[in-house]
């Protein structure tokens, strides 16, 4: 007699969050929102998980330009359109995602998310400066950029 092991009780992800697990705000946001998004399905992954960007089907440099959301059905969002979906999976935060898709919010919300996104290192404090390359000008160091 052989006796198999299942596992009735194991779901299918309703997606997969990828955050920058590098970045002191992004841990901390998902520190504060993971349980929520993670009740309704969702499962949350580094961007620096190997294979990411394959996965995805996009570049290294858009990986980590921002956050990113695979949906268990293959759609994928980025940045604010990944918020928007997610909170769509919430019931209480259904509408503040329906408001994010609307034309003019989703504009004005891409731009400050861009905005935060480039600055998510100095914003958690750990700020990197690039260094200068030859031939470039001197630049003071600022302690945010903006786009």
């Amino acid at each position: 007699m052989t006796t198999e092991i299942t596992d009735n009780k194991a779901i299918e992800p309703a997606g997969w969050i990828f955050f920058d697990a590098e970045c002191r705000f992004c841990v901390a946001h998902r520190r504060r929102w993971g349980r929520i998004f993670e009740r309704r399905g969702f499962v949350w992954l580094p961007l620096q998980t190997p294979g990411t960007a394959e996965r995805l089907g996009i570049s290294e440099s858009q990986l980590h330009a921002e956050m990113w959301l695979q949906l268990a059905d293959g759609r994928k969002f980025s940045g604010v359109n990944a918020w928007s979906a997610q909170m769509r999976h919430v019931w209480w935060l259904w509408p503040l995602g329906a408001m994010l898709a609307l034309p003019g919010f989703n504009a004005a919300a891409r731009g400050l998310y861009r905005w935060l996104a480039k600055n998510r290192h100095c914003i958690g404090g750990q700020c990197r400066i690039s260094p200068r390359q030859p031939g470039e000008p001197h630049r003071h160091a600022t302690f945010l950029e903006l786009p």
